[in-house]
């Protein structure tokens, strides 16, 4: 691939940083994953002649004074930053000024989908030098091997006063996908990753998405293409995750993990009889997967319950058809119910979220019938976001040619801020209906039902935690809070 023999040493010493970005939503269950997106271009550092390390700022939930000490005792050469969602591209640019506040000769590099899709605007910065674009791992590599950014595809960066775009990189092919390094654990394994209090990794087992929904850019960072990695490496790595008895859950991180309902069904054969002959522990799984491929294979469903599988995530999006055909998400409302019908006959828990604004003609009486529709559905845990144009989608193109973008300003791209109107609603308005579903939906349509449905998959023991119940008790207590500041539709 590369001769490292002829590595430039102007890079001896890297820092990934993942910035400390929380934002109301999520954030109140104190989910924490793994950034396996720094781990993974770790990986591909491992036989370079440099020493890396990973800053999770967000697990450890460092200010910007303390990122900038890590900074100052670690004395790097080069800082990478991951800009993982775009409202993070502030944080991101503080923490840019703080490196060069410490030792300006410092590079900056910025990766993510946000700085892939304005890369321009990022180097607009004083303070970032570089962007590695799209898939970071082999990029990153060769941009420490060359010494410099000129000649590396896949990136962008100043030179002198101008910004070079050099020119886009090929995706890894499915061969060097399925090859791809495991990630560099070690750099994180201090840290402790949770969802729902249960502490989990974060395991890849395909990459990309064959569909094109309008308002996702997963497609088109990977051209539309969708790469699986052979199951044996994924036991492997299961294998090697099973060494920290710490472990007790895994969320696949696969944009779309059904694509082939097959091959997952053969992965779950392979980690059931790998529970059963002690290769791997006895994991349970998370994981986000599409209503229709629910449908077009309960037996995929069967076979995922087996194996461990005890809640995914699901997107709905609308319970509107022609809203949903024009969003292209290639799914149908009454898929939506068959495929919670098929989860709950196996015991596992639904994650569902939907969009508000999506429909550009939907007026205040159309998404009011959708949120009191969504009452009726047997779902677990539920929400409901604004419409947000995220850089490189279609729906931000679409909607900047209509006039219906409000601002740029990324940092409110939080899907909880109104930053567009549509032809009915104003950002007032859409704000308003976004309370009014926190108001009717709770997150939780039944809570007895959804305790009963966790008791069958995990068990009373894992119920009664107390841990776990504190932590579930703040959690609704920071919900109704801030449900509780603001008025609501009568």
């Amino acid at each position: 691939m590369d001769n490292i023999d002829d590595l430039n040493h102007k890079w001896k010493r890297i820092l990934l940083i993942k910035p400390n970005y929380r934002a109301v939503g999520w954030d109140f269950y104190n989910m924490n994953f793994p950034p396996i997106n720094l781990s993974y271009i770790a990986s591909y550092t491992s036989d370079l002649d440099v020493e890396i390390d990973i800053l999770d700022a967000k697990v450890k939930n460092l200010s910007i004074q303390q990122i900038k000490r890590k900074i100052q005792t670690f004395n790097p050469d080069l800082v990478g930053i991951s800009v993982y969602v775009s409202a993070a591209i502030n944080l991101s640019n503080q923490i840019a000024e703080i490196v060069k506040e410490v030792e300006p000769n410092i590079t900056v590099v910025l990766g993510g989908r946000h700085p892939t899709f304005e890369s321009e605007e990022c180097l607009e910065n004083e303070y970032v030098d570089i962007i590695v674009r799209g898939e970071g791992e082999i990029t990153f590599r060769e941009l420490l091997i060359n010494g410099g950014p000129e000649g590396v595809d896949g990136i962008s960066f100043k030179k002198h006063h101008d910004i070079i775009h050099n020119p886009e990189r090929k995706l890894m092919s499915k061969e060097q996908y399925a090859e791809i390094r495991f990630p560099s654990r070690h750099l994180v394994k201090k840290n402790k990753y949770k969802m729902f209090t249960v502490r989990l990794e974060t395991v890849e087992t395909s990459r990309g998405c064959p569909y094109s929904c309008k308002f996702c850019t997963t497609w088109k960072v990977n051209n539309g293409k969708w790469r699986a990695r052979p199951i044996k490496n994924v036991i492997e790595e299961l294998r090697i995750i099973s060494e920290n008895k710490a472990i007790t859950d895994i969320f696949f991180v696969d944009d779309e993990l059904t694509a082939n309902t097959k091959r997952v069904e053969d992965l779950c054969e392979s980690i059931i009889k790998s529970k059963k002959a002690g290769f791997i522990n006895d994991f349970k799984f998370f994981a986000q997967i599409r209503v229709d491929d629910i449908v077009r294979s309960s037996k995929m469903i069967e076979k995922m319950a087996e194996a461990g599988f005890w809640v995914v995530f699901i997107g709905i999006e609308s319970v509107d058809e022609a809203s949903l055909k024009e969003m292209r998400k290639g799914i149908t409302f009454n898929h939506v119910l068959k495929a919670l019908d098929i989860l709950h006959e196996n015991n596992i828990l639904a994650i569902g979220n939907l969009i508000i604004g999506v429909n550009l003609n939907d007026t205040r009486d159309d998404i009011i019938r959708n949120i009191q529709i969504m009452k009726e559905v047997d779902i677990d845990i539920i929400s409901f976001v604004i419409l947000t144009p995220f850089p490189g989608s279609d729906t931000l193109e679409e909607m900047d040619k209509k006039g219906l973008v409000l601002t740029k300003n990324w940092s409110k791209y939080t899907v909880m801020e109104p930053v567009i109107r549509t032809n009915q609603l104003s950002p007032a308005d859409l704000y308003e209906l976004l309370f009014y579903s926190f108001h009717e939906l709770k997150y939780i349509l039944d809570i007895r039902k959804l305790l009963g449905r966790v008791r069958k998959s995990r068990g009373l023991k894992f119920l009664l935690n107390p841990k776990r119940m504190i932590s579930a008790i703040k959690s609704f207590f920071a919900v109704r809070a801030y449900i509780n500041g603001y008025n609501f539709l009568t």
